[in-house]
């Protein structure tokens, strides 16, 4: 076996080993969309080796970038260390290829963002409303890249919903589950659920949220009755319920006179607490806000915050 001593031989290694047949050579030299094109072919099939694993993605990543987001180079390179032989031109052309699709593979296999528009060719941003991007999610043969997009753009708007300490939404897609494929909607590394099927599922969980909260916006609805009545349900609904808009309204009034920034003190709870059942009598009836129910324990949470003085505001979400 041939010993590895020079940056050539390192990278024709690199090139055998994760580009072999893949006309790596010819790609090099491409701009703009055939680059794009040739970029997305290659980590779509490093993500697929393996049995779909991603490993081969990550060991490429590895090569190059440490684990950090944010592409940082990894050190020491022996493609670039001092003293060595340097590369041709046309080496040099091939090597800025490969830590191209390196980098993509590093920021899909951790799921950090990305620049879209430099990768995917749409706009940068990670959202539902971005239309353009869930068209390309929902049609591409690029399905394990669109996976791993996918879980980006869950774990991105998880971590908004927790800020904004909307429970549901962030519950909903948290543990959003798959009763087709009998697991939940996780890690893309892990899961049982095909590349497709996954995709949809993400993507209409994150749609429904949006919808719901626009058909709110459109009612002109405070934000924090919204919360609140998806609190009162446990989950976020698909129409609203002017019953339950009607009990939202009720606690949020009384949050706003009798709890709003006084401390969370026992006397503020029970007195909150008491108001929930009052509601849930008056405008629920029977099976509603059990007190050991998700639903009572996010009204109860919520109450606690504006007793600290935080509200969710408007803009919040």
């Amino acid at each position: 076996m041939t010993k590895i001593t020079t940056a050539s031989q390192l990278l024709a290694q690199i090139e055998n080993d994760y580009f072999g047949g893949a006309g790596l050579a010819e790609a090099c030299l491409t701009k703009g969309e055939e680059r794009r094109a040739y970029r997305l072919a290659q980590v779509e099939r490093l993500l697929t080796e393996r049995q779909g694993s991603g490993q081969m993605a990550m060991l490429l990543s590895d090569m190059f970038w440490t684990a950090d987001e944010g592409r940082h180079p990894a050190k020491p390179n022996p493609l670039m260390m001092p003293g060595q032989p340097a590369l041709t031109g046309d080496e040099k052309n091939r090597l800025r290829l490969i830590t191209e699709v390196a980098a993509l593979c590093h920021d899909l296999c951790l799921h950090f963002t990305f620049d879209l528009r430099q990768a995917i060719g749409v706009a940068n941003n990670f959202s539902v409303s971005n239309k353009r991007l869930v068209e390309w999610l929902c049609t591409t043969k690029h399905e394990r890249i669109a996976m791993h997009t996918a879980y980006i753009m869950k774990k991105q708007a998880t971590a908004m919903y927790a800020r904004s300490h909307y429970l549901p939404a962030q519950d909903c897609l948290a543990e959003l589950f798959s009763v087709e494929h009998n697991c939940l909607v996780g890690d893309p590394v892990n899961t049982k659920m095909p590349p497709r099927a996954y995709i949809n599922k993400v993507v209409e969980a994150m749609l429904q949220i949006e919808r719901h909260w626009k058909q709110g916006r459109r009612r002109k609805l405070n934000a924090e009755v919204v919360i609140l009545h998806d609190e009162i349900y446990g989950m976020v609904q698909q129409r609203f319920s002017s019953e339950v808009l009607k009990a939202a309204q009720s606690l949020f009034d009384y949050l706003d006179n009798e709890v709003q920034g006084r401390g969370a003190t026992a006397a503020t709870m029970d007195g909150f607490a008491e108001k929930v059942r009052e509601v849930r009598d008056r405008y629920l009836g029977k099976g509603w806000l059990a007190d050991d129910s998700l639903a009572f324990g996010y009204l109860m949470a919520h109450a606690e915050r504006c007793a600290q003085g935080s509200w969710c505001g408007e803009d919040a979400l």
